[in-house]
């Protein structure tokens, strides 16, 4: 069995999936994460590590899952962007193979908002202070979410770190539009990774599986 990982960060998702025995290929454009994850596929057989996104992707019939875990499909803010991602993934599908997309609902989101509080966090031992802030264009439907990480290094000396990702205020609805179109079949909805059974989306989480039929 062959899967595909798109915006794998670090290869967490991709490092087990090979001890189950899957070939996996993780994809990550991000700078900051690319590293990690191809340090973390280094020594596993049969994966591969490449540095891109959604539309690099240019093999057909190649893989039995898609899996886009974490909302990277959201980082396209243009519909046209984002009917190719789909369009690429049904191409490099083979058939009968599933899709599956995990994203934010932010129908839902927006629906019942609250500003993002402050969290504690530790990395290595050092305990660092997470400050996030969101601004909306509901014009272009986009959400820019900024992160402000403080911290005090080992000389005492206050420190800080910002990071902004843009990302597209994708409905269900669009999503669903597209992979009809492009020939996808045995569309499911889930609002958790608990969840066992189709069900409509109520929560903050989006998740959709869907199959490919023939490469598009």
């Amino acid at each position: 069995m062959s899967g595909l990982g798109y915006g794998c960060g670090p290869g967490r998702l991709l490092v087990p999936l090979s001890q189950l025995g899957w070939s996996v290929t993780g994809y990550e454009s991000d700078s900051d994460y690319a590293p990690a994850a191809r340090e973390a596929l280094r020594d596993v057989p049969e994966a591969e590590f490449r540095q891109g996104g959604f539309g690099d992707l240019e093999e057909r019939a190649a893989y039995d899952l898609i899996a886009a875990v974490n909302g990277p499909y959201y980082y396209l803010l243009e519909p046209t962007a984002r009917r190719d991602a789909l369009q690429r993934c049904a191409r490099a599908l083979r058939p009968g193979g599933v899709l599956f997309l995990d994203l934010l609902n932010f129908l839902c989101i927006l629906k019942n908002y609250r500003e993002p509080p402050s969290m504690r966090l530790s990395f290595d031992g050092t305990e660092v202070t997470r400050f996030a802030k969101h601004e909306f264009d509901y014009h272009l439907g986009i959400m820019t979410h900024e992160d402000r990480f403080v911290w005090t290094d080992t000389s005492g000396e206050e420190r800080t770190a910002h990071k902004t990702h843009r990302m597209a205020l994708v409905t269900f609805s669009e999503i669903a539009f597209f992979l009809e179109d492009l020939g996808f079949w045995e569309m499911r909805t889930f609002n958790s990774y608990t969840d066992r059974e189709s069900a409509r989306l109520t929560r903050e989480k989006l998740m959709v599986t869907a199959r490919s039929g023939s490469s598009c």
